[in-house]
């Protein structure tokens, strides 16, 4: 009798470590067919990077457009500014004034 429960144990035992292997067998190939299919974690991965790549395009692309909307402001309203580029730029005076071109010191010599 004894010998019979021992062997019924040692059945019992081998269809667990059997039923054990087969689960880690299906476990371990889940996870390599969600990390490497078409939808998987690498793909999910790659998507992040790219959507966070273009949203910083875009936050630099925004921040262009309003320094030039903010330059446009200027060239419409703000004369003073005019007047500088246009002497910056353009190299013009006011009627009546002199221009002076400075030399730096180590051409001259």
């Amino acid at each position: 009798m004894l010998r019979i429960n021992t062997l019924n144990m040692r059945k019992n035992r081998r269809k667990i470590k059997n039923r054990l292997y087969v689960l880690i067998l299906i476990l371990v190939f889940g996870f390599l067919y969600l990390a490497y299919n078409d939808f998987g974690i690498k793909k999910l991965i790659a998507v992040k990077k790219e959507k966070y790549n273009l949203q910083t395009q875009i936050q630099s692309l925004m921040n262009q457009q309003l320094a030039i909307q903010s330059e446009i402001t200027k060239l419409k309203l703000d004369t003073m500014y005019i007047e500088q580029l246009a002497r910056e730029k353009f190299l013009m005076v006011k009627p009546g004034e002199k221009v002076f071109k400075v030399m730096d010191s180590k051409k001259v010599n």
